[in-house]
């Protein structure tokens, strides 16, 4: 939408009478082309694209004025990206954004259009450039794209392209509505720490809000000339209290939205408040019921499957099991970015599978389409649990294989999985290979902290004991010490 703005706000641009004194003829015919295009534009014409395209290709097009030529360039990319050319609208804008007129809309432009085509580093340079001319303009960018392509970014070694992006982030004073992304903040903290920076670290560090996020440095070494000297800001206990209070008042601050309410609810899963989980979105089920849903909440369609997942594993935690799967299967029924919701799905069948229900895990994942390279690995976790429940040992070994073959993609995933096998060598090396990996070592150490108990499938619980057993092997044990430590902390472990 903001793009379609532009095209309008942009299409009054060129004059006749900017072109220089004494065209050529062919610079002329290059103006009416412009001028033809421009006035396409202004009616909703289908013909703007090509007679664009005809002026950016014509003769005299280099003799027009410059701010005409960047204009016309913008104004081109602007069209091919709200056709779905993306390529074309990236080449476009790479020009458009050369010249010394290219305005906001132009970058963002060039950053969701790379962005688009999977161009991360352009992406990210753009973004960078972007923030730093606009800082003020930032809610235009789609939070989850700066999530997503911190992730792409980490997985192709990008890292000073990453840091250059996240301090400009940072020192923009970037938040997601109101709140901080401390998972950036901790990732840039060790990117300054790596190159001796501590003091810069510290202050990036410092703006961090998440308990799970403080937690997460606590137990991981590289963090220490942090987290040592200011124990009290990276206090577990005292963040989450104040997470909540916080998200409590977005929620009275915004009644229309969705989002505060999974928030909060995911810090009661957190904190083992499992009714409060239940009570605070009992409202919103029962407006759902009287088909108000929608009409209530802004973000209905993008959030209400989590609300219904949050309130369904609050079920299990409670040992509810059959409003645990109730509600799962009525979330799966929604839709997930306008598709099949694969999310819901994979977790409907996990959930099935871990209460010894094969075949109604099998029919909950029958059909889910196109899925990311961690659904995927998501989802033959899910094939395993139910290969295990049938005692089919064919399919059992057809997932793992997958699962070893993909292992880069989400180690935890495969960790559960050699877990429930009873493979404990291969789970106590592959759990040694994560903690040497700078990449993988953070969710290591996370995942071997000492949390609230909690009620478990049996399942669940058989992987726990088996987890105990290969964190206590002394070779894990010394692969931990140089690296990390095991705390104890009062919260449940994170959700996956």
């Amino acid at each position: 939408m903001l793009l379609l703005i532009a095209c309008a706000a942009h299409a009054t641009v060129p004059p006749t009478q900017a072109v220089k004194d004494g065209p050529s003829a062919a610079v002329t015919d290059a103006m009416e082309l412009v001028q033809r295009a421009f006035e396409d534009v202004r009616h909703n014409n289908n013909d703007a694209g090509p007679e664009l395209d005809k002026a950016l290709h014509a003769q005299g097009f280099a003799g027009l004025p410059e701010e005409v030529r960047h204009e016309t360039i913008f104004m081109a990319s602007l069209i091919a990206w709200e056709t779905g050319k993306y390529d074309k609208a990236h080449g476009l804008a790479v020009q458009a954004t050369r010249f010394p007129e290219a305005d906001n809309v132009a970058w963002l432009t060039r950053f969701s259009s790379a962005f688009a085509i999977k161009n991360f580093g352009d992406a990210a340079y753009s973004l960078t450039m972007f923030t730093q001319r606009w800082p003020a303009k930032l809610g235009d960018v789609v939070p989850g794209a700066v999530m997503q392509l911190h992730y792409q970014l980490k997985l192709a070694h990008e890292d000073e392209t990453d840091r250059l992006m996240l301090d400009e982030l940072f020192d923009a004073g970037w938040q997601i509505e109101g709140v901080e992304p401390s998972n950036l903040w901790r990732d840039l903290a060790l990117k300054h720490l790596q190159r001796g920076e501590v003091a810069r670290a510290t202050k990036v560090a410092l703006r961090i809000t998440s308990g799970q996020v403080a937690l997460s440095m606590q137990v991981d070494k590289r963090f220490d000339a942090i987290t040592l000297p200011h124990r009290g800001a990276f206090d577990v206990d005292r963040l989450v209290a104040a997470e909540i209070t916080a998200t409590r008042a977005r929620m009275a601050a915004h009644p229309d939205q969705l989002q505060p309410i999974t928030d909060l609810q995911e810090l009661f899963l957190l904190t083992g408040q499992y009714p409060k989980v239940l009570s605070i979105s009992d409202a919103v089920v029962a407006r759902t019921e009287k088909r108000e849903g929608a009409k209530a909440y802004t973000d209905f369609s993008d959030r209400y499957n989590w609300v219904l997942d949050n309130r369904s594993r609050a079920f299990k935690r409670q040992a509810q099991w059959d409003k645990a799967i109730a509600t799962e299967v009525l979330a799966a029924r929604l839709p997930e970015h306008g598709g099949i919701n694969v999310s819901q799905s994979i977790n409907l069948g996990e959930l099935y599978a871990e209460l010894g229900q094969p075949d109604n895990a099998a029919t909950a994942i029958i059909q889910l389409g196109d899925l990311s390279p961690i659904g995927r690995m998501q989802l033959e976790g899910v094939k395993l649990r139910i290969a295990v429940d049938r005692h089919d040992e064919p399919a059992a070994s057809a997932a793992m294989a997958y699962l070893r073959a993909h292992r880069a993609e989400e180690p935890d995933t495969l960790q559960d999985a050699l877990l429930l096998r009873g493979n404990l060598d291969e789970a106590a090396a592959l759990l040694i290979d994560r903690l040497e990996d700078p990449e993988w070592r953070n969710d290591a150490l996370v995942d071997m902290q000492h949390y609230a108990d909690i009620i478990m499938t049996p399942m669940e619980k058989t992987i726990h004991d088996r987890w105990n057993t290969v964190v206590a092997r002394p070779d894990v044990q010394a692969a931990l010490q140089k690296v990390g430590r095991v705390e104890t902390f009062s919260i449940a472990p994170g959700l996956r």
